[in-house]
C-alpha cells in the first residue's frame, strides 16, 4: 500500500467515522429528550456515546485495512514463491518432481529428473502418471507417498527400483515433501554414485542444488504460515471469521543425502540407513 492509498484510506475512514459519530450523538440526544432528560444530561451522555462509537469505527476501518493489506502482502509472496519454484523445475540438475499425492499425475519435472530417465531433454512428463514414467509398481509407489506424508525422519528413508527409458533399472532413494493445503508431493530423487568421477561430481552439484531447494521451499511455506496467522490474528481482533484454516505439519527435517556416503573415489563409507 503506497502513500496516497494509505492517505486516502484515513481520510475515507475519518469521514465514515465521524458521520457515523454525529449521527449517533443526534439520535441518542433525540431519545433522551423525549424521554425527559434535561438537555445539558442529554448532550453530555449522547457526545460521550456518539465519540465511543466514532472510535469503534475508526478501529474497525483500520483493521480491515491491515487485513486487506496482509492478504496483498501474501498473494505477492505466493506469486514470488511460484516464480521461484517454476525456475528451479525449468532449470535445476537435481531430480525433482512435483505430483497430486492421490492420483500421482506429474505437475512438474526438473531437467535433473528427465535426464535420470534418460529422456529426450524436451520431453514434456506434466499429466503423466508417475509410476508410469518411472516404470514401477503403482502399490510400491503409493507406499513410499505414505511414508513422505508421515513425515517421520526416524523412519528408512524410501527407495524404489525405477528403469529408465532404455530399460536400464537403477536402485534410487526418495526424499520428499507433503504440502496437505495442496494435496501435492515435492519430492527429490538420489542414485547411489559410480566409481566415476564425473559421475561423482555431477551428485555431488546435485546435492547442493537438492540442498537450496529444500530450504528455498521451507521458507517459503514458513513465510505463508506466518502471513497467514497474521491475517487471521487481525481477523480474530475485528470480530470476524478466521480467513485461513493453518497447518503446522510441515518441518524442516534434515535430509540425509546418501551422496555423503562415499569419497570422491567412488568406494563406500558406511551403509545406507
Amino acid at each position: 500500500m503506497n502513500p496516497t492509498d494509505s492517505q486516502r484510506l484515513s481520510f475515507s475512514a475519518f469521514i465514515i467515522a465521524f458521520t457515523t459519530g454525529v449521527f449517533a450523538f443526534l439520535a441518542i440526544a433525540t431519545v433522551l429528550i423525549v424521554l425527559g432528560v434535561s438537555h445539558m444530561e442529554a448532550y453530555v451522555f449522547s457526545g460521550l456515546g456518539g465519540f465511543t462509537i466514532s472510535c469503534f469505527v475508526w478501529i474497525e476501518r483500520s483493521l480491515i485495512a491491515q487485513v486487506k493489506e496482509k492478504d496483498r502482502l501474501l498473494s505477492l509472496q505466493m506469486v514470488s514463491n511460484l516464480e521461484t519454484q517454476n525456475r528451479l523445475y525449468s532449470r535445476s540438475l537435481a531430480c525433482f518432481v512435483r505430483f497430486d499425492a492421490g492420483t500421482l499425475i506429474i505437475d512438474q519435472a526438473s531437467p535433473g529428473f528427465i535426464k535420470m530417465l534418460r529422456m529426450p531433454t524436451d520431453s514434456v512428463l506434466r499429466g503423466l502418471r508417475l509410476e508410469e514414467v518411472l516404470g514401477v509398481n503403482p502399490l510400491k509407489l503409493e507406499s513410499v507417498v505414505d511414508a513422505i506424508k508421515l513425515g517421520d525422519s526416524s523412519v528408512k528413508q524410501p527407495k524404489v527400483e525405477m528403469k529408465s527409458a532404455d530399460g536400464f533399472s537403477t536402485l534410487a532413494l526418495i526424499s520428499g515433501e507433503y504440502f496437505p493445503q495442496e494435496h501435492i508431493v515435492e519430492a527429490a530423487f538420489f542414485v547411489p554414485p559410480v566409481k566415476n568421477a564425473e559421475r561423482v561430481a555431477d551428485l555431488e552439484a546435485t546435492q547442493k542444488d537438492l540442498d537450496r531447494f529444500r530450504k528455498g521451499m521451507f521458507r517459503r511455506e514458513t513465510r505463508i504460515l506466518e502471513l497467514k496467522e497474521e491475517v487471521n490474528v487481525i481477523c480474530r481482533e475485528a470480530g470476524m471469521p478466521l480467513r485461513y484454516q493453518i497447518d503446522h505439519s510441515s518441518d524442516d527435517s534434515e535430509l540425509k543425502l546418501p551422496v555423503s556416503q562415499y569419497d570422491f573415489s567412488g568406494s563406500r563409507k558406511g551403509a545406507i540407513s
